[in-house]
């Protein structure tokens, strides 16, 4: 969120108060092994989402507000609107118009294996582009252009993208980022 900040460790007090750095980082060590957050890391990359919807209509639809947001409980089904990376690596797991995927799959069981880090050790939060941390108890959600459709997907998306002129603010953002058209 914009003009929200992390807390820095040394601010969370009694979390970070008894254990020495060396333990510190063991148990974050220990965490990390034990979700094996490196072999979900290297699913994620090889089992790739499918592409389902044009990433042009998903951003067409993202500028305009015809987009809506999804928590990770309910993204299965879900076609992405926004591009989602994660640092480190800072490459993207999803793509504008690719499918999310099942709940038991290799990219949500990801997502989901940072989320639970980040709640465990608060103020060591990975940057993901693409996901909002809501205010509250923990909770994330994304940016969903659609339900992935169970036919003729380019048909279906287009049918749901409005068909009105963009605004002018919808025109400055999209210069702002290059896409200013050349799609």
């Amino acid at each position: 969120m914009l003009g929200r900040r992390e807390p820095r460790p040394h601010q969370l007090g009694g979390r970070y108060a008894g254990p020495t750095l060396r333990e510190l980082c063991q148990d974050m060590r220990d965490h990390l092994r034990s979700a094996r957050l490196v072999d979900l890391l290297d699913t994620a990359f090889q089992d790739l989402p499918e592409p389902v919807a044009p990433p042009q209509s998903c951003y067409q639809r993202l500028v305009r507000g015809g987009t809506h947001r999804v928590r990770p409980a309910d993204a299965p089904g879900q076609v992405a609107a926004a591009m989602v990376t994660v640092t480190p690596p800072g490459i993207p797991v999803l793509m504008p118009g690719e499918a999310v995927g099942a709940a038991d799959g290799p990219l949500l069981r990801y997502l989901g294996a940072l989320e639970a880090f980040d709640r465990r050790f608060p103020g060591f939060r990975s940057e993901t582009h693409g996901v909002t941390v809501d205010p509250g108890p923990a909770t994330t959600s994304s940016n969903a252009c659609a339900r992935r459709p169970t036919a003729h997907p380019h048909r279906a998306t287009r049918a749901a993208a409005p068909r009105r002129p963009p605004s002018a603010a919808a025109r400055r953002t999209a210069a702002r980022r290059g896409a200013g058209g050349a799609s």
